[in-house]
């Protein structure tokens, strides 16, 4: 993966020593932007840089070694493993982890740990060294009875309390965390703005899937995963009856039964479904689209995620803005607000395939405008003034 440029915001005044930036998580970084948003940031700035985890693509670990930051591998993220391997892995996760910062850390260090639940089992690291404890998601309420039998002592508040800083990708959020955790000040909001450079070399696969499109259509596009019923999509295929001939649907993603399941009753040739399409490559797919679609919906009966959902953060808002595709999602506070301040795209309040394709046809009636709200979100963000006001 290729490097961002950035405008640099100094971290360093020349009078003082640079600090060592660790980064750890047990999951595929390659599937979490922020991460890889922050890492080359750090290394743009000439940090000192090591990386604790997991990474699926060795493309991606070449260039983060080759640009100056040193990666150990301690997991192997294997979502297949039964429930008893997992644990077992979580085990040996965290104490070759221990290992390494004992080894590594001192106290010019500043540990960035990504994911609640990472922040559970390394806890103990929190109180020892600097600590950001970076959220993807508005954190469990109660730690669940795996983490507690991996860190029996863990205080969760206090640990909350301790961190240097707490930090959330959407306002929300970030103020619900602080008033359940009684923080001392609000987290620190980084919205979910990926740090990808525009390939100038299209993957020879993505290039095939691409000259596979229909040419001369109007792509709404959906990229990302199929759950249901988070992600309702059976009212987006449904929508193609009410839409001009000019118009296609195409959803990308990885196969899973939610996925097969759609492509039984609608796959044609106006309703398409891709294949999962790794990140940056993913890029040279959404730049064909006309109009971005999202849909995130509520699960019944659990808290934490109803809250994620109505005040989610998704990264494809930026990555639908940063080339002016203008919007469609379903209502939800998060993302019509966006919408609204900036036009650049439309909540469907009523979610069902005429208004979908009702909303479609509105934008194409103003497409310019929404293009350029859509533009105007993207750049709305400035991730380096963030990163640097966070580190300093």
């Amino acid at each position: 993966m290729e490097m961002g440029k950035h405008v640099i915001v100094s971290l360093n005044s020349s009078d003082q020593s640079k600090m060592k930036h660790i980064i750890i998580y047990n999951h595929d970084i390659q599937k979490y932007p922020p991460i890889l948003s922050a890492i080359n940031f750090l290394l743009q700035e000439k940090e000192e840089v090591v990386v604790l985890g997991y990474c699926s693509n060795q493309n991606t670990i070449d260039q983060i070694r080759l640009n100056g930051a040193k990666f150990y591998e301690t997991v192997v993220n294997d979502t297949t493993a039964s429930k008893l391997s997992k644990i077992f892995n979580l085990f040996s996760y965290k104490r070759i982890v221990f290992q390494i910062i004992d080894k590594i850390a001192d106290d010019k260090s500043l540990l960035w740990i990504y994911g609640n639940q990472n922040s559970w089992m390394l806890h103990e690291l929190v109180y020892k060294y600097k600590s950001i404890l970076y959220l993807f998601e508005i954190p469990r309420f109660k730690v669940s009875l795996r983490y507690k039998l991996l860190s029996p002592l863990l205080n969760y508040k206090k640990m909350m309390q301790h961190a240097f800083k707490v930090v959330c990708c959407e306002y929300n959020r970030a103020h619900i965390t602080r008033a359940y955790f009684d923080l001392k000040e609000v987290p620190v909001v980084i919205p979910n703005k990926p740090d990808y450079k525009i390939l100038k070399e299209v993957d020879v696969e993505v290039s095939r899937i691409i000259s596979k499109l229909p040419q001369g259509k109007k792509i709404i596009l959906y990229q990302g995963i199929f759950n249901f019923p988070e992600r309702r999509l059976e009212e987006l295929c449904q929508s193609i009856d009410f839409l001009p001939e000019d118009y296609i649907i195409c959803l990308m993603g990885g196969d899973d039964k939610n996925k097969l399941r759609l492509v039984d009753k609608y796959k044609s040739n106006r309703v398409i479904f891709l294949p999962f399409v790794s990140a940056p490559n993913h890029l040279a797919i959404t730049q064909k689209a006309h109009i971005g679609f999202l849909t995130y919906f509520p699960t019944e009966g659990i808290l934490e995620s109803c809250l994620n959902t109505l005040y989610c953060a998704p990264n494809k808002i930026y990555e639908y803005s940063n080339f002016g595709i203008p919007m469609i999602s379903n209502d939800v506070p998060a993302l019509k607000l966006q919408f609204d301040q900036f036009q650049a795209g439309i909540s469907v309040v009523e979610f069902s395939p005429k208004k979908i394709a009702k909303a479609i046809l509105e934008i194409e009636d103003d497409y310019i405008s929404y293009s350029k709200g859509s533009q105007e979100l993207f750049e709305s963000i400035e991730i380096d003034k963030l990163y640097s006001k966070l580190c300093n």
